[in-house]
């Protein structure tokens, strides 16, 4: 009888070590969680569609700066240059915009669908001001 008590001690002592979450278990339930985390503020700070243009300008700033790429506008988008190619990435109405007036004080009119606007990275951007058709001067 007394080795049955000893026996049943040593299963329950031993069972007793095999209790909790070894470190690899917690980093990943921290890695799923923080992954989600991510995941859902992501979808749900989604930028509005009612952005006016100096922030659409500003948020492409933004994104040269930190990917290096190099963005043209033009009244219907937002191209990309790639291999000195101009690549559409985004339609964007710009039909409000009359003209632009560029680094040198210069007004260019915008008669079609040109690229009127370059940012580049380094928040470099071509243009200082934006005139819209109601006379309305925006700078960039």
């Amino acid at each position: 009888m007394g080795s049955l008590v000893v026996k049943v001690k040593m299963q329950i002592s031993g069972t007793g070590l095999n209790k909790g979450f070894t470190i690899l278990e917690v980093l990943i339930v921290l890695t799923i969680i923080a992954i989600s985390g991510t995941s859902f503020y992501l979808i749900l700070n989604q930028p509005n569609n009612s952005n006016s243009y100096q922030q659409i300008i500003h948020e492409y700033e933004v994104l040269s700066f930190y990917n290096g790429n190099t963005y043209g506008f033009t009244k219907s988008n937002i191209h990309i240059l790639n291999d000195d190619i101009w690549v559409p990435i985004k339609n964007e109405n710009f039909e409000d915009i009359y003209s632009v007036t560029n680094k040198f004080n210069q007004e260019i009119i915008i008669e079609g669908d040109e690229i009127f606007l370059i940012v580049s990275p380094g928040y470099e951007s071509s243009i200082q001001s934006i005139t819209l058709m109601n006379g309305e001067k925006n700078d960039t």
